[in-house]
């Protein structure tokens, strides 16, 4: 489900919070805003926040986070349907979707093969049947089921590679670049404005700040950029070119 706005700014402000404990020199005393995210020293200073994310080019056409949010809601639908199945047995599935390689299928459709494949698949009580793609309907990697009753579980791989890095900071930096004028308008005359992008811990979201970055350069017209990486707990300034 996509956040609230409210949802959105409690999380930035916790990765404003965290990235400042972590190093990055944020002083205290924001007051929250919009456009940029905060304000310090009467807006003498303006920071915006934002996650980084990989791109959709980085996965045939559709950003991972939501690749992973489809996954989630196939497995949530799969369960109810199958506990609408008659004669269910309790059943508790722990699932990983195969490599769509950028393909879609109808959500409700691969449900209904996955409720039906469970069904057909309860091991008896005390035991634990366990799949490997090769014996799952197309769609599926690998699944576990259990004779009891929990919620089903789809776990999610990180499939990162270098390029990934450069091609994340390169869109969203620049996406938030052609809003700059905007911030500065917003703020005192002369006020510095500050870019914080943060990665979160989530598999399917996160994204590793990498050996060498601070030879790396991009194009930007902010006073700084940082990036805050929630995994490891640890930051980069961003270089100009």
């Amino acid at each position: 489900m996509p956040l609230s706005y409210e949802e959105k700014k409690i999380i930035e402000a916790r990765a404003l919070t965290a990235a400042r404990n972590a190093g990055v020199p944020i002083p205290n005393g924001e007051v929250r805003g919009e456009k940029p995210d905060f304000r310090f020293d009467e807006g003498r200073l303006g920071i915006e926040v934002t996650e980084l994310l990989r791109t959709p080019r980085s996965n045939a056409g559709i950003a991972p986070a939501e690749e992973a949010s489809y996954r989630q809601e196939v497995t949530r639908i799969a369960q109810e349907r199958y506990y609408g199945l008659s004669s269910a047995k309790p059943a508790n599935v722990y699932l990983f979707f195969a490599n769509a390689r950028g393909k879609k299928r109808d959500k409700y459709e691969l449900a209904r093969t996955l409720a039906e494949f469970v069904k057909a698949n309860v091991p008896k009580v005390g035991s634990i049947a366990s799949f490997t793609a090769l014996m799952l309907p197309q769609g599926f990697g690998s699944m576990s089921i259990a004779a009891e009753a929990g919620d089903w579980i789809c776990g999610q791989g990180a499939n990162v590679t270098l390029s990934d890095i450069p091609e994340a900071l390169t869109a969203r930096i620049e996406d938030k670049n052609k809003r700059l004028p905007t911030y500065r308008r917003n703020l005192a005359p002369g006020a510095k404005v500050w870019l914080l992008l943060y990665s979160t811990i989530s598999a399917e979201r996160s994204l590793p700040i990498p050996h060498g970055i601070e030879d790396w350069r991009f194009s930007f017209d902010f006073d700084r950029v940082f990036w805050f990486a929630c995994l490891e707990h640890q930051f980069v300034e961003i270089r100009r070119t």
